[in-house]
């Protein structure tokens, strides 16, 4: 009987001590949204959510990123997410307008599009202040531009300058809002042209095919778009002051009217949550743009008086700004 007595009780606290092994396990694991469990096996396989960005980077670094993305949120949500590639940025608000995906990550620029297309669709969250505006430059052009740093932005006046793509938020909007803040414009310059994929504009700095450029910095590294082998040929002519926001994402009403609005809060709370301290959370936010800090809700200062700022930009302008005019 004694003998049996001690089987029980091993056995009792082995159970216990299971079930403590459990417990422990749950709490130490990020809880999943109100939407749907974390686990791929519960997913949905009845519903997909399509969404999409700008393209401003190469195709195989925005396949890796927003597939990371996708995934993180089809576990936390437990819905399916998928990427959809857009050929160009006009392309991105096509696919949104025309109902082929519910949420698009945009820049400053393209987020006014969208919104200005779409009056039903609404701002989920917005990028905590991260993004620096960079003016590099040839480092033939230093000791010139040293000698004429009081005057800021004002150095590209009858230069050569590269900007993003025509519809860029961080390399061409933001740069534009910077210069009419300082009194210039496009005009001033000698010649100025559009380039896709941001990461070229560094290098034809450094070869000489443009005497300045603006490129996309964060509070992070202001240069860690700049490949190592060009950094010996430019230099930083200018940045901004202040640390900004750039890149936000926006839902359709669609997606809004899901399950009476329960699919966008467990959206925005999976994104929201997302925490650069985290080091599966910071490869995510990584690949959706090197150095985020993490996302917030919008608030009084962002987007609406951003976009306030662009619509009079463009109307300064007399139409939409660019270098192919």
């Amino acid at each position: 009987m004694k003998l049996i007595v001690m089987r029980t009780s091993l056995r009792f606290s082995l159970v216990i001590g299971s079930l403590a092994g459990v417990v422990l396990i749950q709490a130490c694991t990020r809880p999943a949204t109100d939407f749907g469990a974390s686990s791929s096996d519960s997913v949905d396989s009845g519903r997909e959510i399509f969404f999409t960005t700008e393209p401003g980077r190469n195709q195989k670094t925005l396949n890796k990123g927003m597939n990371a993305f996708a995934d993180y949120l089809t576990k936390e949500i437990g819905v399916r997410f998928t990427y959809k590639p857009a050929i160009s940025y006009l392309h991105a608000y096509q696919l949104f307008s025309s109902g082929e995906i519910d949420m698009i990550r945009v820049g400053i620029y393209g987020g006014y599009k969208v919104l200005e297309q779409n009056s039903d669709a609404s701002t989920l969250a917005i990028q905590k202040p991260s993004y620096v505006s960079v003016l590099i430059g040839n480092q033939k052009l230093r000791p010139k531009a040293d000698q004429q740093n009081d005057k800021g932005i004002q150095v590209i006046k009858g230069k050569r300058v590269g900007f993003g793509s025509l519809y860029s938020g961080s390399t061409f909007m933001h740069p534009l809002l910077d210069m009419r803040s300082q009194g210039v414009v496009i005009a001033d310059t000698e010649d100025c042209k559009h380039v896709t994929n941001q990461y070229d504009l560094p290098a034809m700095v450094a070869v000489g095919q443009l005497d300045y450029a603006f490129i996309k910095g964060n509070s992070v590294s202001l240069l860690g778009r700049v490949k190592d082998e060009y950094l010996p040929s430019i230099y930083v002519a200018w940045k901004s002051p202040e640390v900004k926001r750039n890149n936000y994402f926006i839902v359709s009403e669609r997606l809004r009217r899901e399950d009476d609005g329960r699919l966008e809060r467990s959206l925005q709370k999976a994104i929201i949550d997302l925490d650069r301290e985290n080091k599966t959370d910071k490869a995510v936010l990584d690949g959706l743009s090197k150095g985020a800090l993490g996302f917030e809700p919008q608030n009084e200062v962002f987007p609406t008086p951003v976009n306030d700022k662009i619509k009079a930009l463009i109307q300064d302008y007399g139409s939409a700004p660019s270098c192919e005019d």
